[in-house]
């Protein structure tokens, strides 16, 4: 036991060396870049025997530059007007699944950066079509697009769906895997723009007209053949959380729970329950409410009512 305290301590102090200098190195500016730069780095993850019994809060908002004909000065201004909500939960960060900005231009960008320093917590990324436009834009200021970290002994990882038409192969797909071998999680959370289940094939392809852009995709990926199987034979509850939603003619929120994953979609856009997602998590439980950006409960109460029933009942 001894040795095996020992060497965690070794593999902290390398790995906080190693964030510190990757913070040094970081062009950005601002402390919400330095801190998403930070963890846009493969470090070592130490699992913990024992789950830390503090609770925490973080939030999730997808398709945050808003109505896809108005190109707003930085997001959503119904999201923005949330703020000061936001910051009263204490939130240790935020999450951004994608479509941040309606056109990937140095401008766009600033816009958002401006508007994210109203936030008291860092927010993290999770590219959508949009803001790949300018692929080597985004990645000269915020840096690899897929990326995972780690807080409270939950693991979080980001994927990038725009890469290979929602399929997660070679690098990215070798990544998760050594993210999640060998690790004990409580719970791990995976962020992405699209909704990668909804495929030919499944009883998900009824959504496939309630997504905001389904041009973009092919409806062909490798979700329930590699990632899926996966992320379900983890011993830790699974979150995938995806943003492509949330305008007038789509859903805005979806929700569904078998075994021990979870798939979501929340986003705004115009919709009438246009929302975005606090979790709110402690060493019992994790709890997910959807906040309407219009300040009203959900017609149909909790998110887990918006589920795949739902939506095949529905017109």
């Amino acid at each position: 036991m001894r040795r095996y305290l020992i060497l965690s301590l070794i593999i902290s102090l390398v790995v906080t060396a190693l964030s510190l200098l990757s913070a040094g190195c970081s062009s950005g500016s601002g402390d919400q870049r330095a801190f998403s730069n930070d963890h846009r780095v493969f470090l070592p993850v130490i699992a913990s025997s024992e789950r830390p019994a503090e609770r925490y809060t973080f939030f999730v908002a997808g398709h945050t530059y808003g109505v896809p004909e108005v190109n707003n000065p930085g997001v959503h201004p119904p999201f923005k007007a949330m703020f000061p909500q936001i910051n009263s939960l204490h939130p240790v960060f935020g999450v951004f699944t994608g479509d941040i900005v309606i056109k990937s231009t140095p401008t766009d960008w600033d816009e958002v950066d401006a508007d994210l320093a109203e936030l008291t917590a860092p927010v993290h990324f999770a590219v959508g079509n949009h803001d790949m436009t300018n692929r080597d834009l985004f990645v000269s200021r915020y840096g690899p697009t897929y990326y995972a970290f780690e807080y409270q002994g939950d693991l979080f990882i980001v994927l990038d769906g725009e890469l290979n038409q929602g399929n997660i192969v070679g690098e990215q797909m070798g990544v998760l895997r050594d993210m999640i071998q060998g690790n004990r999680w409580q719970n791990v959370f995976v962020f992405v723009h699209r909704l990668l289940w909804v495929t030919e094939g499944t009883p998900y392809y009824i959504l496939r007209d309630r997504i905001n852009n389904s041009s973009v995709y092919t409806f062909q990926n490798n979700f329930w053949e590699d990632v899926e199987p996966l992320l379900r034979g983890l011993d830790a509850q699974v979150y995938v959380v995806a943003g492509d939603v949330g305008v007038t003619w789509a859903m805005a929120l979806f929700y569904e729970e078998y075994e021990n994953m979870h798939l979501i979609a929340s986003g705004m856009g115009g919709s009438e329950e246009e929302n975005f997602l606090v979790f709110d998590v402690d060493a019992a439980d994790v709890r997910i409410q959807a906040q309407r950006l219009d300040g009203q409960p959900l017609e149909r109460g909790v998110i887990e009512a918006y589920n795949l029933a739902y939506y095949s009942s529905v017109p």
